[in-house]
């Protein structure tokens, strides 16, 4: 048995909000819904070593972290729609796209309140983290990793994982790495932490041609390692590069402490991915993550095939866990 123990902090759930996508064909596609987190949980609950606890994090820290994330503007407009829209009306029509991205999903009744409460569990995983833990875990959503300094896209609106990174930043904890093992390219993670040279990003992902954001992209300095694939991976490829980005984050960068968005859409037959990975690999996933012998903060992004989530998280609990 593994004397290590995964903080597992749960966000507090707000009914009737799930976004829809619209694909680059234009078609609707899946819902990110409420079931999604509790399929993880229900992984994770079979890991005696999981201790789960509720987000605790004042409004007043949640907008300061969000502040220095995000532009006022962008924070002012999706707190004047949070309200404006009411039942089922959804809004397709702002300016507030990445560069050569078109809008792609719509605002609903509740918005901004979701999206804050999947921020706040991530504020709180990395407060986990600040207070002692070598493993905390945000179970939020919607995820946030294509979320930039002041647009939406992806089912993203705020970006959670940035408010992890900004967190342990804020705590004295640092250099930070974040590494997003999400199915696609978290273009709004990129964005944010390309003007932080204290923080070091490493993405693998799926072909930025291929899938979301369907555009080229570049690292804006040293401080980021993008690895795409135009293929899907073998897990000896994937898991190749997984060790490359923590030997880069670690070695190179010397991270003090590390954010992982995790995407569990990697893996065979998600409605939103495109690779054959089997959920197996998040045992070595966490394995080779927990050998860096730094704190790792998870905050859960993508992964859309419900009946493998318990899967996938129970596995990468394993590896994480040493088991």
């Amino acid at each position: 048995m593994s004397n290590l123990s995964l903080e597992v902090v749960l966000q507090t759930e707000m009914q009737g909000a799930s976004p829809i996508i619209v694909t680059s064909e234009g078609n609707k596609a899946g819902q990110e819904v409420e079931e999604r987190s509790q399929r993880i949980i229900q992984g994770l609950q079979r890991l005696p070593e999981c201790n789960f606890s509720t987000a605790e994090v004042s409004d007043l820290y949640l907008d300061n972290i969000l502040q220095q994330i995000h532009e006022q503007s962008y924070l002012d407009f999706l707190a004047h729609w949070n309200r404006a829209l009411v039942g089922e009306d959804l809004l397709f029509d702002y300016p507030f796209v990445d560069q050569g991205i078109a809008a792609d999903t719509p605002l609903f009744a509740g918005v901004y309140d979701l999206s804050r409460e999947g921020a706040r569990t991530a504020i709180a995983a990395a407060q986990k983290i600040v207070n002692g833990a070598s493993l905390s875990y945000a179970l939020c959503r919607p995820p946030g990793h294509h979320a930039g300094p002041g647009w939406l896209g992806g089912y993203c609106f705020l970006n959670n994982a940035v408010a992890a990174v900004v967190t342990l930043l804020e705590s004295g904890i640092g250099p930070v790495g974040l590494i997003d093992i999400d199915f696609h390219f978290g273009n709004g993670s990129a964005a944010l932490l390309a003007s932080r040279p204290d923080v070091w990003f490493g993405s693998i992902h799926s072909s930025t041609i291929l899938s979301y954001p369907y555009k080229e992209v570049q690292p804006a300095n040293d401080s980021q390692t993008f690895i795409p694939f135009s293929h899907s991976p073998s897990s000896e490829e994937f898991l190749a590069e997984v060790k490359q980005l923590v030997k880069k984050s670690k070695i190179e960068f010397g991270c003090a402490a590390m954010v992982v968005s995790v995407g569990y859409d990697i893996i065979i037959n998600d409605p939103h991915g495109g690779w054959h990975l089997p959920p197996a690999i998040f045992e070595e996933i966490g394995q080779i993550l927990t050998q860096a012998s730094i704190p790792l903060c998870l905050v859960q992004e993508g992964g859309y095939l419900l009946n493998a989530l318990d899967e996938c998280a129970y596995k990468f609990g394993l590896g994480l866990l040493g088991r």
